[in-house]
């Protein structure tokens, strides 16, 4: 495919995402938690497949920088409205890194693309966000722009709307 993620539109989505998770990390709340129980539950279990594929997206070359770390945290924080705590994003990263090395990238992008596979809105959103995650450091790997373009395929997002949602200009 061939896909050139460090576009302007990609890299002022990863500007806005990183600001939002180096103000997470700077204001750490008591509680940690603004929601509680099944809501709780229910903002983590919505947002996972997107952390996960983030996650995958930072680990794909093998070195894991705080900026796609904080990247991430940002994302998570836009997806789910400031309402979950620094803790409850750490332990979520952890468990994605876990899983990842038990059960194999491939295993893990095709579970996920089959979560995701009824929403194309979704589907598009996570695409995007690995590819912001991706630049997030200044510098696409070679790993990380193929696992990008293996996470298209994998949910079902087109080369040519990939291109789109790439080259998109932000008004």
């Amino acid at each position: 495919m061939g896909l050139k993620l460090d576009t302007t539109t990609i890299r002022r989505l990863t500007d806005v995402l990183l600001e939002n998770g180096q103000l997470q990390e700077r204001a750490a709340t008591s509680g940690d938690a603004k929601l509680e129980g099944d809501r709780l539950q229910a903002v983590i279990d919505r947002v996972s497949p997107f952390a996960e594929t983030m996650c995958l997206t930072m680990l794909a070359d093998g070195e894991v920088a705080e900026l796609e770390r904080e990247t991430i945290r940002g994302a998570l924080q836009v997806l789910t409205d400031g309402a979950l705590g620094q803790e409850i994003l750490d332990d979520m990263l952890q468990r994605c890194e876990a899983v990842a090395n038990e059960q194999g990238v491939e295993y893990r992008l095709q579970a996920i693309g089959a979560q995701l596979c009824a929403s194309r809105q979704d589907r598009e959103m996570a695409f995007t966000l690995a590819a912001a995650v991706a630049v997030a450091d200044n510098q696409v790997a070679e790993e990380e722009s193929s696992l990008v373009e293996c996470i298209a395929e994998w949910y079902g997002v087109s080369s040519k709307r990939c291109q789109q949602i790439l080259e998109q200009v932000a008004t």
